[in-house]
């Protein structure tokens, strides 16, 4: 069709296309990871509260950055995904350009609108968290909303054309620079903090009533330094698409482009831009927003608690271990409290959990250009195939991953972090395993949603759910017994609803029924037996090898149970593994087996 990018672009299929988007998101997740361990273990130095309230200064950065950062860049991108995919199905070759064009100004405006309220809303927010401290970590992101809104300009644009080869680069490229550069001032601050009041009892010119007080500080300014490495993975980022469009622009062959239809005005591309912008975008905000509004619910709950039950908060855990680190009430020479600690064992679990939802972020990626093309065609034999090839892939690597958390929590975060934080942290995580199913599967079915044209579905699901979850959560962080674990139980609850209603919307709206036996029944035995299949190895292996050996031997073997299933219940067909690399001997040996769906 096209000799250059379109055909090259063109030819990706769904599953080329999120592969590239899973094998980039599992870098970038492993590198995020990789950065907040080490940024843990270099805090843990200095002791295990340190490592804590660490992480929860660095998640606190992030409630207010993230809703803004939504704002500013979910819906437009997604919205320049599906217009340039739709143009492309109707050989509207003119107005892809068009579409970039058009959405160029509202992204610089938008990161710069945000950047400010960013700016302006932190120190609001640091105040209702009660985590003054919180605040330089928040002015030391805000810059990369702006820099964001400007990557998110090539990376809708390139999606649409289902070249998901320069979004996965950019994804990389930035979080390589977060963990390099951002490591690397975090220690250089740490140092230089430490060296200076080794001396003089000062840090960086300050000085402090108390020790303590002293090393909170330095622990502030070493987490706002690492943060900085984000703004800087989100300049380069924006450098290297930049330089990538001027090599790498869209083009047509000449008879293409003039049996093509005359480009829509830029007045009309820029009304079909906000028609589907701005559902996609509120529903990205609303979960954003729930997020946020969560966390600031739980962490005033937790709060009071510490205030008003300390004993029996502290009653819940080895109190001789968090006591002796964390006073569950704040005083004048100690203005920490357990909440902050709690919130950063929370994040641990979160952290690994985000591994699996980045999976289904890409489907959802690669996702909805396709089902617009098959869609937009009238095409349902293409697009029950689309639906069916998301749903399978989703459920193949969600269901094992979340039942596995839930098998083996501790084995799995400890292999990350060590301390009684990890301890806490595993009882969040088992809660999670079963929660991130529904996380996960819902991300997919509403970008189809999207793709079939009912942008405002996920915008009143999202909505409905948001409520569900912060009541949820208040109810269960409110019971002492339960407390922090209580915050993993409404997003169970919240994204169940999601992906039922979900479902149900995009059969009625696409109007095909997906092979529910192959594409979800098929990968959930499987991961049913996955999961005890890790749960027995850990029981067997670990008294008899070094924890994290057995964790990790574990682990291969629940794979290994986990394929001879999908084998054995013929999961498969011919055709899906004839798309894997190298496949043609593999496919003729599971045929003489009859393992072949």
């Amino acid at each position: 069709m096209q000799k250059d990018n379109l055909q090259k672009s063109s030819s990706q299929t769904f599953l080329k296309g999120a592969m590239i988007m899973s094998v980039s998101m599992i870098v970038v997740k492993l590198l995020g990871m990789i950065f907040k361990v080490m940024l843990t273990r270099m805090y843990n130095g200095f002791g295990d509260e340190f490592a804590g309230i660490g992480t929860g200064l660095l998640n606190n950065a992030y409630e207010v950055y993230n809703p803004l950062f939504t704002l500013a860049t979910a819906g437009f991108p997604l919205a320049v995904s599906r217009l340039i995919s739709e143009s492309i199905a109707q050989k509207r070759y003119r107005d892809v350009e068009q579409i970039r064009r058009t959405s160029k100004p509202f992204f610089i405006g938008m990161g710069a609108v945000c950047f400010l309220l960013m700016v302006g809303v932190s120190f609001i927010y640091v105040g209702i968290i009660k985590s003054p401290y919180s605040i330089y970590s928040m002015m030391t992101l805000a810059p990369s909303i702006f820099f964001g809104c400007l990557v998110s300009i090539y990376r809708g644009y390139y999606e649409g054309q289902r070249n998901m080869f320069p979004t996965a680069v950019s994804e990389v490229v930035e979080v390589g620079s977060k963990v390099v550069i951002g490591l690397s001032l975090a220690f250089l601050v740490m140092k230089l903090g430490m060296n200076e009041f080794a001396v003089s009892h000062t840090v960086f010119g300050r000085s402090f009533l108390t020790d303590y007080d002293a090393m909170y500080t330095l622990l502030a300014y070493s987490v706002a330094s690492a943060i900085a490495g984000i703004s800087f993975g989100s300049i380069l980022s924006f450098l290297f698409l930049r330089i990538y469009y001027s090599k790498r622009p869209f083009r047509v062959d000449e008879e293409y482009l003039e049996n093509s239809i005359d480009a829509r005005s830029r007045r009309e591309t820029f009304n079909m831009l906000l028609k589907t912008a701005i559902p996609i975008g509120l529903a990205a905000l609303v979960m954003s927003l729930s997020s946020t509004i969560d966390t600031l619910v739980i962490q005033n709950v937790l709060y009071s608690m510490a205030e008003n039950k300390g004993g029996e908060l502290l009653a819940q855990y080895d109190a001789k271990q968090l006591e002796s680190m964390i006073p569950a009430h704040p005083t004048a020479d100690n203005p920490i409290t357990i909440h902050t600690y709690l919130m950063g064992c929370f994040s641990y679990a979160l952290t690994i959990m985000q591994l699996i939802t980045a999976l289904t972020q890409a489907f959802s990626t690669s996702a909805m250009p396709s089902v617009t093309a098959a869609y937009t065609k009238g095409d349902k034999g293409e697009l029950k195939k689309s639906i069916e090839t998301v749903l399978k892939l989703t459920m193949l690597f969600t269901l094992p991953a979340g039942l596995g958390l839930f098998a083996i929590p501790y084995p799995i975060i400890s292999l990350l972090y060590k301390g009684y934080s990890a301890e806490i942290g595993a009882g969040v995580l088992r809660v999670m395993g079963i929660s991130v199913i529904f996380i996960a599967v819902s991300t997919p079915i509403c970008s189809m949603l999207n793709g079939v044209g009912r942008v405002d579905l996920p915008l009143k699901l999202y909505s409905f759910s948001m409520v569900i979850k912060v009541l949820t959560n208040y109810l269960f962080v409110s019971v002492v017994s339960i407390n922090i674990v209580g915050a993993a139980v409404g997003s169970l609850v919240a994204y169940l609803f999601v992906c039922v209603v979900g479902m149900y919307f995009l059969i009625k709206r696409a109007k095909v029924m997906p092979d529910l036996i192959s594409t979800t029944l098929k990968p959930l035995i499987g991961a049913i037996g996955c999961a005890a299949a890790a749960f027995f190895s850990d029981m067997l292996l670990k008294g008899a090898l070094p924890a994290a050996v057995s964790t990790i031997l574990s682990i291969l073997i629940a794979a290994v149970v986990y394929i001879i299933i999908l084998l054995i219940l013929r999961t498969f067909t011919a055709s899906e593994i004839k798309m894997l690399p190298k496949s043609k001997n593999i496919v003729t040996i599971l045929e003489k087996l009859h393992l072949l769906g």
